[in-house]
């Protein structure tokens, strides 16, 4: 702005020496042009624009704005699914307190299978022990300990009733694991005895077959 207004004020100079000098009109071929102020100075070199997509991206036309038509999905319930029955019939549901005489019950399973399901609660046992820390004044300390009894035990046997041969046994203690909660299968046909038996303990059983 500075370089616009310094070149205008000496034309205007110009001017006013010619008109003081007695030259009444200027040289027909002097033409009064005031610099563009948007035009940059002669002899300045030209700049180019950058393409701003580095030469990968071609303009184009924009696609028009659509207003979205769409509707959000309206969320549904799943249809309710009865859940199927229980095909088995219960045969036997008991809890025994042990000690008690065993129990033996005879069955002839014409439709398999049959399912014998039982929780074992063994007899528990406190027992209070003294030791002595090992940290501080080393004085002697009580600690209670509670485990199942080494007495506690049950047991499940099936037998062939017409040769007496164990065809299944599982339980509790003794021979068997410590796991409180087990379930025997029986999936073929025939005519059984089911014994139970158990020392300090209290047992669930549960016992189902496909048809009596």
């Amino acid at each position: 702005m500075a370089r616009v207004y310094k070149s205008f004020s000496a034309a205007v100079v110009l001017v006013l020496i010619l008109a003081a000098a007695g030259c009444a009109e200027l040289p027909p071929d002097y033409i009064f042009e005031q610099p563009d102020a948007t035009s940059p100075p002669a002899g300045t070199p030209a700049v180019t624009v950058s393409d701003p997509g580095h030469g990968y991206l071609t303009p184009v036309t924009p696609y028009p704005t659509v207003t979205s038509d769409r509707v959000s999905p309206t969320l549904s319930r799943p249809p309710e699914t009865t859940p199927a029955p229980d095909t088995y019939v219960t045969i036997y549901d008991q809890m025994i307190q042990y000690p008690q005489a065993t129990k033996a019950y005879s069955l002839d399973l014409t439709t398999p299978p049959l399912i014998i399901e039982y929780e074992v609660e063994p007899k528990m046992i406190t027992r209070i022990k003294y030791t002595r820390s090992d940290y501080g004044k080393r004085e002697y300390r009580s600690y209670k300990q509670i485990y199942p009894s080494e007495n506690a035990w049950f047991l499940v046997t099936i037998r062939d009733r017409e040769s007496g041969a164990i065809v299944a046994e599982d339980g509790f203690g003794k021979l068997y694991s410590a796991d409180r909660r087990k379930k025997i299968y029986m999936g073929w046909s025939g005519n059984y005895q089911i014994e139970f038996a158990g020392d300090e303990a209290r047992v669930h059983i549960l016992m189902r077959a496909g048809g009596v």
